[in-house]
């Protein structure tokens, strides 16, 4: 469906009163009846993250508060969660880079790469060797933009080596099978593995939710997990990893027939043994 189609259907079904929410659980799960989940790999997208690609080279070379990678809000307008997200970030990658020159680093779901830029500003002395794992339409646009960085369409190039530094911000928790996910990520980290921004509850068990994001520019609909803080650490330990730090970043979305309010936190784990 093209953007214009469906900005019509939209403004059709405000005038009708039946304007779903934002962020709504699922009651019956992943793979809920009657739910349409487009998911990431959509031209609008594209497309928005395209148009705001210019003002994130702008603030990136200026002296002032970091540009969060953030798929939805406003990168002019830099919040404090926003430069928390980016500080625990700075530490997790100094920590990674201690004492060396050069990193090799995987972004699980990097989308265009902002990431890369956002990581060599935070360490201009460090050699970084970049890989960005996403969909399709993103990696194409993205080689557009980085003639440096390697994207990675699939998971038989991305996870054919290991890395020094693995990130999934803000990714984890659209994979459906998350464990499996965590698992090959945590089996690629050859020093640090960092989870940012991840939702999570500390009292439910883990739930899914749909989210909307039409206000944002974005025409598709997201399903996601809101993991149990608890079970995902047990399931990380599991895997061999060990927690180093454990940041919050703030409150999460108001999500319709949650059983709990979820709150973001970011989680930097390194090997307890060698690979």
């Amino acid at each position: 469906m093209s953007l214009g189609r469906f900005a019509r259907r939209l403004a059709r079904r405000m005038l009708e009163g039946e304007t779903p929410p934002e962020w709504e659980r699922l009651e019956d799960g992943w793979r809920a009846p009657g739910v349409r989940a487009r998911g990431w790999n959509v031209e609008s997208v594209v497309a928005t993250q395209q148009a705001k690609w210019p003002e994130f080279l702008r603030l990136v070379s200026l002296p002032h508060p970091l540009p969060v990678h953030l798929w939805a809000g406003d990168l002019a307008r830099p919040t404090p969660e926003a430069n928390t997200v980016l500080m625990a970030y700075g530490y997790a990658l100094t920590l990674a880079a201690r004492m060396r020159d050069r990193l090799s680093l995987l972004d699980w779901g990097g989308g265009l790469g902002h990431y890369r830029l956002i990581s060599q500003t935070l360490l201009p002395g460090v050699d970084i060797e970049y890989h960005c794992r996403d969909l399709p339409l993103l990696c194409k646009a993205g080689r557009e933009l980085h003639s440096s960085v390697t994207f990675h369409e699939g998971d038989e190039t991305c996870f054919a080596r290991d890395y020094d530094f693995v990130l999934a911000s803000g990714s984890l928790e659209y994979s459906e099978d998350w464990e499996d996910v965590a698992r090959r990520l945590a089996r690629a980290a050859r020093r640090h593995f960092y989870v940012a921004r991840l939702p999570v509850v500390h009292g439910a068990p883990s739930f899914t939710v749909v989210q909307r994001p039409y206000r944002h520019g974005y025409a598709t609909e997201y399903v996601s997990w809101v993991l149990n803080r608890q079970r995902f650490l047990d399931r990380l330990g599991g895997l061999d990893m060990t927690l180093v730090r454990e940041v919050l970043l703030g409150e999460g979305p108001d999500i319709r027939g949650a059983p709990e309010r979820c709150e973001f936190r970011s989680f930097l784990f390194v090997p307890a043994s060698g690979h």
